[in-house]
């Protein structure tokens, strides 16, 4: 199949695809958790918790996650006025307590699972616990996971279910956080309740459960939509990758023959300009993905001795945004040159108040399927219209 016009099957096909998107769709966030590598690393998640249990933090959510934990367990009386917090505790036996919390009247060791089984000796660590502190010590297993059971467990053995050793999930314990955030979120430090919220986003099953349900919907909805024109879907895809790849090409002749002109002479007459610098984005041989951003632009910075320099780029695309302004699909075609200029160049950090042309984004007067000349010509007349009004000549 080569285009449209000659079987116009493709072209049916797209007109049929009435996907809407999914709006129970989430953008994913920035989350610390995943980009650091350790989404699921049991010693990250108990360093976090424990930061969020101790009050004396400089979270300034104070009591708030002890509160929750105590919650849960039916001790929400328990004096809190003076919390001491470790993590990796070392029992006799050289067991390790993932947390161990000493409050004036209780002591609870935490065993914190995300992955693995319970395998360890809970009766240990609460004869530690109690040891330690000469109070009273419970254990608190925190888990991820459904149908958790602690009754006849071989790690419950010498504990007994409800008194000094309790399960909580991990849902159970982020949702009565959360439902007493908003009393405690006027003194807390806006980074802590932000990293909470990418903590849970992070370890809550019930909200990665949530994403993975939108993924498969997401899956159905579009197998349902492309049944019976997957061939002509993937058609259009290599099409457009054609598309892509020959605008590249032409642009970047364009970019290459006004290069060579300006070393000759100047594209202000009469006014000396020099070509500072000058670049494409993005670089040679990085393949964009399939229907990404096709953002593509040629730059040209230019300076004069008296001003600052001024950079201008042409590019085209259908949907792009570049961090200051998003084009509309329907604005423009797959025919439109744009055209923007802004103060600096390469190095310069490119805020919104560099901008120079306004509209930031203007559609050239040329289009792709004009001659390389005509293209040439309309870049230069944009180029002098916007160092004249730059500069001031």
């Amino acid at each position: 199949m080569s285009g449209i016009d000659e079987t116009g099957t493709w072209h049916d096909a797209i007109a049929g695809f009435t996907e809407e998107p999914d709006s129970s769709t989430e953008p994913t966030r920035p989350n610390i958790f995943r980009i650091s590598g350790f989404p699921r690393r049991e010693t990250v998640s108990s360093n976090v918790l424990a930061y969020f249990f101790d009050p004396a933090e400089g979270h300034g959510l104070k009591d708030m996650m002890l509160k929750a934990l105590l919650r849960i367990i039916h001790k929400e009386d328990m004096d809190v006025s003076d919390v001491s917090v470790a993590t990796e505790e070392s029992t006799g036996k050289n067991n390790r307590i993932d947390i161990l919390l000493d409050l004036p009247d209780i002591s609870i060791a935490i065993e914190n699972k995300v992955d693995a089984g319970l395998y360890n000796d809970l009766a240990d660590y609460r004869g530690w616990a109690a040891k330690k502190s000469d109070n009273p010590a419970i254990v608190v297993v925190l888990h991820p996971f459904d149908n958790f059971a602690l009754e006849d467990h071989p790690s419950a053995r010498g504990l007994v279910v409800g008194q000094d050793l309790f399960d909580i999930h991990y849902d159970e314990l982020f949702r009565n956080a959360l439902g007493m955030l908003g009393e405690y979120s006027f003194d807390a430090d806006p980074r802590a309740v932000d990293l909470l919220q990418q903590f849970i986003d992070n370890y809550s099953p019930e909200r990665r459960q949530k994403k993975m349900d939108n993924a498969a919907a997401s899956i159905t909805q579009f197998v349902s939509q492309a049944n019976g024109i997957e061939q002509q879907l993937v058609n259009v895809r290599r099409s457009f990758e054609k598309y892509t790849g020959a605008v590249r090409s032409k642009l970047q002749t364009v970019h290459t023959d006004l290069i060579s002109r300006w070393t000759e002479e100047s594209p202000i007459n009469g006014k000396s300009v020099t070509l500072a610098d000058n670049w494409e984005y993005p670089k040679p041989r990085v393949k964009n993905k399939p229907f990404g951003n096709q953002y593509y632009a040629q730059s040209f910075k230019l300076e004069n001795k008296d001003v600052p320099c001024i950079t201008c780029e042409f590019f085209f695309n259908v949907e792009f945004d570049d961090g200051y302004v998003g084009s509309d699909p329907e604005y423009g075609s797959f025919n439109t040159i744009w055209y923007k200029a802004y103060w600096g160049g390469l190095g310069t950090v490119q805020k919104p108040e560099v901008r120079i042309t306004d509209p930031y984004n203007q559609i050239l007067d040329a289009r792709l399927t004009d001659s390389n000349e005509a293209i040439k010509n309309a870049v230069e007349e944009a180029v002098e219209r916007t160092l004249k009004a730059g500069w001031n000549i």
